[in-house]
């Protein structure tokens, strides 16, 4: 994985080998670099469309540099997906020797650096793969199945099964809060202090730093 700041655009992309060995390889590393670049130039709408555009700096497309990029390493080799963002700040973060790249996307106001936020977040999703960056994202059917769950849970357990209607529902909203700090981002404990939420710390350290940063999308 490649993720980080061209021409101010963030750019992150997955290009897949078969070994470890070979991610670790010059070229192929260099090969990465080129296609991330070339999403930079040409912003393309889908994988199609970036395999089929001038590979950065070269007379071939990306799909012609592909292939010979798997002659000269003698594996298997595929750019699997790109994201990008334009707007706001964008915060690349490396982890694992290459194996996940995340790119952390901000608006940020008041003239501040925001680097190291976008990289303490940056880490956390590396490290923790959350399932939503916020609760607000969290869909019906999924909240729908957890309760589901739940309900299950206790009516087989005998203790919870003779508590009231209402008893079990708090319960259950008491659950859906867990359910949230462990699969929402903004929600999650912070791993570097956990005293507080990721949302709390980004905004404690904004407003230490005299801005505000509000956390607008990722991709790892």
């Amino acid at each position: 994985a490649y993720a980080g700041v061209i021409d101010g655009m963030g750019v992150v992309v997955e290009v897949n080998a078969e070994t470890d060995f070979v991610g670790k390889n010059e070229k192929f590393v260099d090969f990465v670099k080129g296609v991330a670049a070339t999403v930079a130039a040409n912003k393309p709408a889908d994988l199609d469309a970036l395999m089929a555009c001038k590979y950065a700096g070269s007379d071939r497309t990306v799909t012609e540099q592909q292939q010979e990029m798997v002659l000269v390493i003698g594996e298997n080799i595929k750019v699997r997906r790109f994201a990008f963002f334009t707007e706001g700040v964008s915060v690349p973060y490396i982890h694992a020797g290459g194996k996940i790249g995340v790119l952390v996307n901000l608006e940020v106001s008041g003239g501040i650096d925001a680097t190291e936020i976008g990289k303490d977040v940056a880490m956390q999703i590396a490290a923790l793969n959350p399932r939503f960056w916020d609760k607000s994202q969290v869909t019906q059917d999924v909240l729908d199945e957890e309760k589901k769950i739940m309900m299950v849970q206790m009516a087989n357990d005998p203790k919870m099964a003779s508590k009231p209607e209402q008893v079990r529902e708090k319960i259950v909203v008491g659950k859906l809060n867990k359910f949230y700090a462990e699969n929402c981002l903004l929600q999650q404990e912070f791993v570097k202090d956990n005293s507080m939420s990721v949302e709390k710390y980004i905004a404690s350290a904004a407003k230490a730093l005299g801005g505000t940063v509000t956390f607008m999308d990722a991709v790892r």
